[in-house]
């Protein structure tokens, strides 16, 4: 008889594993780590932000714009991380004080809906570019994050001031140390 309880209680808590939602991917995009950099210049200030989200492997990157072509309206960026470029992604949100920002996320998540995955709704100032993320390293051992970002709008490009206006350049260390013990 005792034998017979176990079985029910192990069969019991089998359904209930197998019944409840799993790890959902909103999850995953909760910050592990964050950091933040910015430079300013005489035409204003521009900021990069990575998160390296719970999901393994998985990062964001945000970036605030603050010059002198807010004013001609969305502003596009030219940005290049570790070597993978997009030379023309647009801003995708206006702040109060006329910054403009952009986040792109490495992965698109899901959600479960009556027992279906599906993609999420982001917000509309994310964007989804798993391949911009090729070569980030989500690890410390894995070297720097070096990103590279120029603006421009109407024919006119603004790069950093305090560098020949060059390339805004931007150098992250992750601080994930260790590997993840479950990845995936």
């Amino acid at each position: 008889m005792n034998q017979l309880k176990k079985i029910i209680l192990f069969a019991l808590l089998l359904t209930i594993i197998i019944l409840l939602p799993g790890h959902t991917a909103m999850a995953d995009l909760n910050i592990v780590h964050s950091q933040t950099q910015k430079v300013v210049d005489a035409d204003g200030e521009v900021s990069v932000r990575v998160d390296w989200l719970e999901r393994p492997g998985e990062m964001a990157i945000t970036i605030t714009y603050y010059g002198y072509l807010t004013q001609e309206g969305m502003a596009n960026v030219y940005l290049n991380v570790n070597g993978e470029a997009r030379e023309f992604l647009t801003m995708k949100k206006e702040l109060k004080n006329r910054a403009q920002r952009l986040r792109i996320i490495s992965f698109h998540p899901t959600v479960v809906e009556d027992g279906i995955n599906k993609l999420s709704r982001i917000p509309d100032d994310s964007m989804v570019d798993s391949l911009l993320f090729k070569n980030a390293p989500y690890y410390q051992q894995f070297g720097e994050l070096v990103i590279e970002a120029k603006f421009f709008c109407h024919g006119r490009w603004d790069g950093d001031g305090n560098n020949n206006n060059e390339n805004y350049r931007f150098v992250f260390t992750s601080p994930v140390k260790g590997f993840a013990m479950d990845h995936f």
